[in-house]
């Protein structure tokens, strides 16, 4: 197999697995929720506890397959993730109180961190020497596994009736996708060896000084706020727009369409990489999510409300390729898996959002001041990202 093959073989590898995570963990959840709640006769305060685990241990655990690369290789720390997510989605099935719910959620997001887009840039990152559109690629097949999870829910009740099925179905997947990616992915090449691109840094970076540079700082921040963005408004567009007179299904079919354009957003980015500066680009994505959020906050009408889902969907969507690209081209490859880590440790931030955004709105009556505040809060990072210069490793030490 030529070095060319192999990296798309890995680009396709890296790819499904995002895919999956992406749909059979939170794309899923939620779906199942209303079935495993009306069997084991839970509150919906308590069912809830469990979604904010699958997220908050997605953030917490973000250096560990870091770690684990380092230590045990690429190869074991997929086969690795396969066997926490089977596991994850065991407990999951077997389900019959909140003790093994509790576990199932945690361990989810462990498993999604050792498969998806700590170990995924890695190898793109050391497989394609020019690595912004594959980058595109892999994140908008993973971003469509947002779109993927209620389908494929809903064809597993359709076969066999029950939900515990479902995540007996999503342990084998993930684990046989696992065991495939780590078989077939490459992870000799080191596309670096070979000189440097122009769009990425010459200098040599360590994690450690990287980490001590205002640069850095604002990246993980501009990482941060689109999360912050998307579980919010997630978790109450709905509420929010059915309060301002939308009917339900029309309020819930925004957050598809976003879902649609985010993914699409991230394929662009990676298609415009090479003939739009990245830093630019990030500008222009923190803008457009500025509108996003300023139209929900007045959206009543059917062209308001796919104003708001475009905004946030194409803000969204290059936000999260932007920056990943240009931490990449600051910093160099060799401190990227390091760096990229501590970003997603970073943006567990973003879980306080649908907290903030409720505790403002039981207090002034509506989510409007809530979805401000966060359009000032990109603002604010826009600002930041327009002062932004190149690092030079002179100046961080």
């Amino acid at each position: 197999m030529t070095r060319s093959l192999h990296a798309w073989v890995t680009l396709g590898c890296v790819s499904l697995l995002f895919f999956l995570v992406t749909a059979l963990t939170f794309s899923s959840l939620g779906i199942v929720l209303p079935a495993m709640v009306g069997e084991g006769g839970w509150s919906w305060s308590a069912a809830g506890i469990g979604f904010s685990l699958l997220g908050v241990f997605c953030g917490i655990t973000a250096n560990i397959p870091a770690l684990l690369i380092r230590r045990i290789g690429v190869r074991a720390t997929l086969v690795s993730g396969g066997v926490v997510i089977a596991a994850a989605f065991a407990a999951l099935a077997a389900t019959h109180d909140l003790t093994l719910y509790f576990i199932g959620c945690s361990l989810s997001g462990l498993g999604f961190t050792l498969l998806a887009t700590v170990p995924g840039t890695y190898l793109l990152a050391r497989c394609f020497r020019h690595p912004s559109f594959a980058y595109g690629i892999y994140f908008t097949i993973g971003g469509l596994g947002g779109v993927a999870g209620a389908p494929l829910y809903f064809l597993t009740q359709q076969i066999s009736g029950g939900w515990r099925d479902f995540w007996i179905v999503s342990a084998i997947l993930c684990l046989v996708a696992s065991v495939l990616a780590a078989l077939l992915v490459d992870t000799a090449s080191d596309q670096a060896h070979g000189g440097e691109i122009e769009e990425i840094t010459q200098e040599r970076w360590t994690a450690a000084a990287a980490l001590r540079t205002p640069q850095f700082a604002i990246i993980a921040a501009a990482y941060s706020v689109f999360l912050i963005v998307d579980i919010t408004v997630n978790a109450w567009s709905v509420t929010h727009l059915m309060r301002h007179g939308v009917t339900a299904t029309a309020a819930g079919s925004m957050i598809a369409i976003g879902a649609f354009i985010n993914a699409g957003a991230r394929l662009a980015g990676g298609l415009v990489s090479r003939l739009i500066n990245i830093k630019t680009l990030l500008l222009v994505a923190l803008a457009i999510l500025v509108v996003g959020l300023a139209a929900l906050c007045v959206a009543q009408d059917t062209s308001l409300m796919l104003v708001y889902a475009a905004g946030i969907g194409i803000g969204s969507g290059l936000t999260f390729f932007a920056s990943t690209i240009l931490l990449l081209d600051y910093f160099g490859r060799q401190p990227n898996l390091e760096l990229f880590a501590t970003v997603n440790l970073v943006s567990t931030i973003g879980s306080i959002g649908p907290t903030f955004a409720g505790f403002v709105a039981d207090r002034s009556g509506s989510f409007v001041p809530a979805f401000a505040l966060l359009a000032v809060l990109v603002l604010l990072v826009l600002i930041a990202v327009i002062t932004m210069q190149p690092p030079h490793k002179r100046a961080a030490t």
